[in-house]
């Protein structure tokens, strides 16, 4: 039934609306076990919303072309724009196929005296400070999974502190997701890391480069095999001295040949911390069990391995996609 329904859906036979309806036809025993179906299918239409505007859009079950006869194909990049609007369809399927609201995280699992503790205070009186209790300033970057990008900042000397999390969803976002929402690429927010650090160490430019030569700024809602809108990279400011420094650095990228440039550059909007077991997730150890040194000035390659979230995404855009090289997942 579900993949009658996402079928019918990613053919355009029905609207967001029929098919939020078609998940909602369940009795109120069943229906705490349609999450994790919930969810595959927003991982679905997430990655499908990036295939080839051919017959293969409906990979649930069209048979695939023979290699030596298939024309090229032409993909699809929606709007950001346009995604949310769908997406946000899909979310209000789900919040009735759960009967309420979309499940929100609390924050006290985060350990107290930590930035990513303070950030989930700051975050229930949703404001954007533009330093931390202490007087450290901020900074905020997206560049794809959080887990490799925020080792990268920690090995800097003058960062301070580092916190990993989600942001930048609009007003329209719901407030204090979770993760297994956030990574359904349905609720407009993308992964950041949000730090503290002091000026008089280290430049806000540096920071800024830093973040550049982890990412190609030509991809859009892209950084490595990671693709989504909660994969894409870019800039969030706290002070108009930032936005100025972040949009130096960015022209410097572009006169580089950088460019088309995709990278966003934005004012912060409230950070949602995620949850502790992925703060500081490579230097604890991954899921490996082998903790990678956040020493300032460490060199060592940072690597992030699957999850099954982002595995199950990977998939099914290679399916989508008829492509045959290799999964990996780098941090």
């Amino acid at each position: 039934a579900l993949c009658t329904a996402v079928e019918a859906h990613l053919t355009r036979k029905h609207s967001t609306a029929a098919l939020s309806a078609m998940l909602c036809q369940r009795s109120g025993a069943t229906r705490s076990l349609l999450l994790p179906f919930a969810l595959s299918l927003s991982a679905v239409h997430n990655a499908a919303a990036f295939a080839p505007t051919t017959q293969a859009r409906s990979f649930v079950r069209a048979a695939a072309p023979a290699l030596a006869s298939r024309a090229p194909l032409a993909f699809a990049r929606p709007s950001l724009k346009g995604f949310k609007t769908v997406s946000m369809g899909l979310l209000d399927g789900l919040k009735k196929t759960l009967g309420g609201d979309l499940p929100q995280r609390g924050y006290d699992d985060l350990i107290p005296g930590t930035w990513s503790f303070e950030a989930g205070e700051l975050a229930l009186k949703g404001e954007v400070p533009k330093t931390d209790s202490k007087g450290n300033s901020l900074a905020m970057f997206g560049g794809g999974c959080f887990w490799g990008v925020e080792l990268a900042f920690q090995r800097v000397p003058g960062v301070i502190s580092t916190s990993v999390g989600y942001a930048q969803g609009g007003e329209t976002a719901p407030p204090h997701p979770i993760y297994e929402l956030v990574c359904t690429g349905m609720t407009g927010h993308t992964e950041v890391v949000c730090l503290t650090y002091n000026p008089k160490e280290v430049e806000y430019k540096d920071l800024c480069k830093l973040l550049f030569s982890r990412i190609d700024p030509s991809k859009k809602n892209q950084v490595g095999n990671d693709v989504g809108t909660q994969y894409r990279h870019g800039i969030y400011t706290y002070t108009e001295q930032q936005a100025k420094d972040a949009k130096e650095v960015m022209d410097e990228q572009i006169a580089e040949g950088r460019g088309p440039m995709f990278t966003e550059l934005e004012d912060a909007q409230v950070f949602y911390p995620a949850e502790e077991y992925h703060q500081q997730y490579l230097e604890k150890g991954g899921r490996g069990g082998r903790g990678q040194s956040a020493a300032k000035m460490c060199t060592d390659p940072s690597v992030a391995t699957l999850n099954p979230y982002r595995l199950l995404r990977l998939f099914v855009l290679r399916l989508s996609r008829l492509c045959t090289d290799p999964i990996r997942c780098y941090g």
